[in-house]
């Protein structure tokens, strides 16, 4: 008996986390069953039984389990899976205070997998709890310390937090009775302050009842401890939690022990009566089975100490008995239910064999509709392939029309190639390279080289691109670093920003990485650089900027000078095909491609004009990044194997 005693005084403290975050007022009650004549729809009326279940759980668990097992009844007849599953729920936490847990567990376990196909994350988060919480009842603490763990983590994901700060008590609770316990009170003034901004008393009560007794157990003198802890008693009593106020005359009996054993004696008769009173066996069972743990301790050892040993021993025997008939019940029930399930399955393979006669049946008729469908197609084909030779000839058009768009690509490319060339051939004529110091040479080499390099890599992706609109071939993304990426666009363009003395200001961090072409977009940040270059007037600036955007998930980049700005008549058509005439070849052209590549790249692109002079380039791209495997890991099942 004393290894059963040792197991249950240290979990006395996890039962209070069980119970339901609904505010059981009589007058919610009153009203709920006021509500059940009126109601017609049967979804509705599942809820309305499971929520009086769940409200009646510190009240009444007689009434507790009636309307539990009645949303359960209801919700099996009408096939209601959400209420199926809340009625599990109901039906578990009144099988864990009459003290049985092969039913407990059966309803948790079940409730949970319900919840975790329904994709409800807060009642995942919720039963996650509840089962750690039946593990603390059987003494396996590491494993219910790992799904209190587990629930608190489900718990920072929730978009509604109702039930955050019943997890963070729950692991705050546990923790406090682990060796080396951490200090937890930072955790319960978090879910104190939460609970209070949600208006919920009831959360507010457990953390004042967790603190005092962490802060006892932590080595406050119990003098220091013993009046909050009549002060928390005040208002449980005048709140009318019977439950917490039988769990603070257990802790204030653990504060009076070392200071006066008559008094801690009072406050452990109190505790125990009060818990009989309510009717739950289980918190009875244990508050006996706590105090006779701490009297033991105590030499000589109080008489009252072997009175509730003798009582102990007592429930102890009919205890056993009652877990091996309810063990072999919970037997039968399953054999009983694997029958069901039997019967069941007979049921639907007839139902199956039917429909497959029908389906056959079914197979027959449409097979003679479509023998004279047949018929009627025929009729069709004239008008399908006059339709086709329309197509045919819209698709010539188009085609003619992208064959003209090429060779003005292809003067893209040639003049890209020219850059170079041509500076060479000026230096190869007048003796240039001969009047030049070593140095001179070195330096015009070098620009030569890094321009030739530049227009060969943009020019890369311009061939890159023409592939994947000429061919097919399948687009794939790289990792590119955007600072690297526009710095490449600036020494291309370099030579043009000194001779016009234009300032150009890079505030692009260096940290963002894009998922994207190099080639393609080395393109795209030279071309839109190379124009705002051209229209911004000499000594002007051009800003470079990017963001990411509201999700986190793409990073807007800005190119923005300080010229004349884009005429509003040509605003809407610069990266259009269609344009008016007035729209120049050369730069209108590369920036439709700019548009298609970054279209290519999952991206968008677009301009406007600033208010302040001069206009604005934007584009978004994807940013990458790794990928987060939280929430693979909290996902994973957390029932018991």
């Amino acid at each position: 008996m004393k290894r059963l005693v040792r197991k249950l005084a240290c979990i006395v403290p996890m039962m209070l986390i069980l119970s339901s975050s609904l505010v059981g007022q009589i007058k919610d009650i009153t009203a709920l069953r006021a509500r059940i004549p009126t109601l017609r729809d049967s979804t509705e009326r599942v809820a309305l039984y499971a929520r009086l279940g769940m409200l009646y759980t510190n009240r009444s668990l007689d009434s507790c389990y009636y309307f539990g097992a009645r949303a359960l009844d209801l919700a099996k007849r009408i096939k209601d899976r959400p209420g199926e599953a809340e009625a599990m729920n109901v039906l578990a936490f009144y099988y864990n205070e009459k003290d049985n847990p092969y039913l407990a567990y059966k309803y948790v376990n079940e409730s949970l997998v319900a919840f975790k196909r329904l994709g409800n994350k807060p009642k995942v988060c919720e039963l996650t709890m509840n089962v750690g919480v039946l593990l603390s009842y059987e003494g396996k603490m590491d494993q219910a310390m790992a799904q209190y763990q587990r629930a608190y983590a489900l718990s920072q994901h929730l978009v509604q937090d109702s039930i955050k700060p019943l997890v963070m008590l729950n692991l705050a609770l546990a923790q406090s009775f682990t060796p080396g316990a951490p200090d937890v009170l930072p955790l319960v003034d978090e879910a104190e302050q939460l609970a209070e901004k949600q208006g919920n008393e009831r959360f507010v009560v457990i953390a004042r009842l967790t603190r005092n007794g962490a802060r006892f157990r932590n080595g406050v003198p119990a003098d220091e401890v013993i009046a909050d802890q009549h002060a928390l008693i005040a208002t449980t009593k005048e709140l009318g939690y019977e439950y917490f106020t039988a769990l603070a005359y257990m802790e204030l009996a653990n504060m009076y022990l070392p200071l006066h054993t008559d008094s801690a004696l009072r406050y452990f008769d109190r505790a125990i009566g009060l818990a009989e009173k309510t009717g739950y066996e289980g918190l009875h069972f244990q508050t006996m089975a706590q105090a006779y743990e701490t009297l033991a301790r105590i030499q000589p050892m109080p008489a009252q100490a072997n009175v509730y040993g003798r009582r102990l021993l007592e429930r102890s025997r009919e205890k056993s008995l009652e877990n091996q008939k309810t063990g072999m019940d919970f037997l039968q029930l399953a054999l009983n239910e694997q029958e069901v399930a039997a019967a069941q399955a007979k049921l639907r393979l007839r139902r199956m064999l039917g429909v497959l006669w029908g389906v056959i049946g079914l197979l027959a008729i449409i097979f003679s509709l479509l023998f004279f469908g047949m018929y009627r197609k025929k009729r069709r084909l004239a008008r399908i392939l006059k339709d086709s030779n329309d197509r045919l000839a819209a698709q010539n058009n188009r085609l003619e029309d992208n064959d003209a768009f090429h060779q003005q690509l292809i003067s893209i490319m040639s003049h890209d190639l020219r850059q170079p060339l041509s500076a060479m051939l000026m230096l190869g004529e007048g003796g240039m390279v001969e009047q030049m110091s070593d140095e001179q040479r070195q330096y015009v080499f070098d620009q030569i080289s890094q321009n030739a390099r530049t227009s060969l890599q943009a020019m890369d992706g311009l061939v890159h691109w023409m592939k994947l609109n000429t061919i097919g071939l399948a687009y794939t993304p790289a990792v590119v670093s955007l600072k690297e990426n526009m710095r490449d666009a600036l020494r291309y363009n370099g030579a043009l920003a000194a001779q016009k003395g234009i300032a150009v200001m890079d505030f692009i961090p260096e940290s963002i990485d894009l998922l994207a072409q190099s080639e393609m977009l080395l393109f795209v940040n030279r071309n839109i650089l190379g124009n705002a270059l051209r229209y911004t007037p000499e000594g002007g600036k051009i800003v470079l900027t990017a963001k990411r955007d509201g999700d986190g998930n793409r990073v807007i980049v800005c190119i923005a000078d300080s010229g004349k700005g884009i005429p509003e008549q040509l605003l809407p058509y610069v990266f259009a095909k269609e344009r008016p005439e007035t729209v120049s070849a050369g730069s209108g052209l590369a920036l439709i491609v700019c548009h298609e590549m970054i279209t290519k790249m999952n991206g968008r692109i677009w301009a406007i004009n600033n208010p302040e002079g001069g206009a604005c380039f934007y584009y978004s791209l994807p940013i990458a990044g790794p990928v987060s495997t939280y929430l693979a890991e909290t996902n994973r099942s957390t029932g018991l194997s």
